[in-house]
């Protein structure tokens, strides 16, 4: 399973690396108390940059209480609380405390270009792609020479499925700015659009630009790997989770990879080891997720069925959020359709589906969920046409190749569909053992 592709996107942005802690400071006779660092817990609390972050942060609240209604000092405590929940995975929390900074700063100045950015990136944090379009194009009207508003407008459009559009800021950023964050998302983009060596490149040129041992810098080496695994080069993917274990140890995302790796080659309790191992350092759905499809496949279907319906009520409970407060939580429609088809449970899973489709109909990733749960849910007819925007950028994602291969050949186009599933599985010959098996039996049948 691929991490999270918001993670991803919005984690390049970021290049401040600390925390913040509880406080309470006086304005006159006004008495305002700002919200609690969570604690780190094991591994997270041994991180390297801890000693330092705790340290910036101690200067920052000298700062602030000393000018309570500081924007700069209000904007800088934002960030590091959207750093904290990237680092924790505790997205819901961070993003509703660092969004009340933001907008105490906007209350008083609505122009502020920054604070402006930033509700931006909460905002598609929170999987609000739309409002965090919005927000962005706001900013560029402000400053239109600024690469990280670009940055945010290349996420939005991607998310929204404005492919041609998310080009445009992706080429503007990095013309801007050659750095990280904007040859990632140059990776992203050649990924998005079938062009595998060009992703893998930029993606590399990413990572010289960062780094190492910096969380930005070993995120952009776990897309390397993710680019080798769907490219059947596993040898170069291990290497690079090996790599950044070395460069950051207990790096959970790492972690992960080497879990995949021992999973492809069916070594499942050994997998299980290192996806248990990295949920310990953070708390991250898709680590719980692919826990559940680990203890299945090991023969623990008890075990499975319990992380399965940890993750389904962790989503459920963040979605509900969502729904009730613009502030809090996000939207995890295609997520919970995905649980609930890993619970087989379709017909719970496409009001999901059809509910993410509705928010961005033109999103690759979008389509193919809906395509996917429509056909599990026996409509394979409907599904055509949804797998087939799917396809729509030449993505070279097997798993995608493969959901589309297996929908055209139920529609009756054998051929193409028998050519699609033989390009997904050499592409990535491992892949998911349920989709596999049902691509075999459609190229037997």
């Amino acid at each position: 399973m691929k991490p999270s592709l918001r993670k991803y996107l919005y984690g390049a942005l970021i290049v401040f690396c600390t925390v913040f802690t509880a406080f309470i400071f006086i304005n006159g006779s006004k008495k305002t108390t700002l919200p609690e660092l969570r604690p780190r817990q094991g591994a997270l609390a041994n991180a390297p940059e801890w000693a330092t972050t705790q340290a910036k942060v101690k200067k920052l609240l000298e700062e602030l209480a000393a000018k309570p209604e500081d924007a700069r000092t209000m904007l800088m405590l934002a960030k590091e609380f959207m750093q904290e929940g990237r680092i924790s995975g505790d997205y819901s929390y961070y993003n509703k405390v660092a969004l009340d900074l933001i907008n105490q700063v906007l209350a008083k100045d609505a122009t502020n270009f920054e604070a402006i950015c930033l509700k931006s990136m909460v905002y598609l944090s929170q999987h609000r792609f739309a409002d965090g379009k919005a927000v962005a194009m706001e900013a560029l009207k402000a400053n239109p020479y600024n690469s990280f508003v670009y940055g945010l407008l290349c996420d939005a459009n991607v998310e929204l499925g404005s492919y041609d559009e998310a080009v445009i800021m992706a080429d503007k950023m990095v013309s801007v700015r050659p750095d990280i964050r904007s040859y990632s998302r140059v990776s992203y983009i050649r990924e998005i659009f079938g062009d595998l060596p060009g992703s893998i490149d930029a993606i590399q040129m990413a990572i010289s630009a960062g780094f190492p041992g910096q969380e930005d810098t070993e995120w952009a080496r776990m897309v390397l790997g993710h680019l080798y695994e769907d490219s059947n080069r596993l040898d170069k993917a291990e290497e690079q989770y090996t790599t950044a274990l070395r460069e950051r140890p207990d790096y959970p995302f790492a972690l992960a990879g080497l879990g995949r790796i021992a999973a492809y080659k069916k070594d499942y309790p050994t997998a299980i080891q290192y996806y248990e191992k990295a949920r310990n350092v953070i708390s991250e759905v898709s680590f719980l997720e692919q826990l559940a499809v680990l203890y299945r496949l090991n023969n623990q279907p008890k075990e499975a069925d319990e992380y399965a319906r940890i993750t389904l009520n962790a989503l459920l409970a963040d979605n509900i959020t969502a729904q009730k407060n613009k502030d809090e939580g996000h939207y995890s429609d295609m997520e919970l359709a995905n649980i609930y088809l890993l619970l087989n449970e379709p017909a719970k899973a496409l009001p999901h589906a059809q509910t993410e489709h509705q928010r961005r109909p033109q999103n690759i990733d979008a389509c193919e969920t809906l395509a996917w749960t429509l056909y599990q849910n026996g409509q394979a007819a409907q599904a055509l046409p949804y797998i087939k925007t799917a396809l729509r950028t030449q993505s070279q994602h097997p798993e995608r190749l493969v959901k589309a291969g297996i929908i055209m050949s139920a529609n009756g186009q054998k051929k193409e569909g028998t050519d699609l599933i033989n390009k997904g599985l050499s592409l990535k010959p491992y892949m998911d053992e349920t989709i596999a098996k049902i691509a075999q039996s459609t190229i037997a049948g």
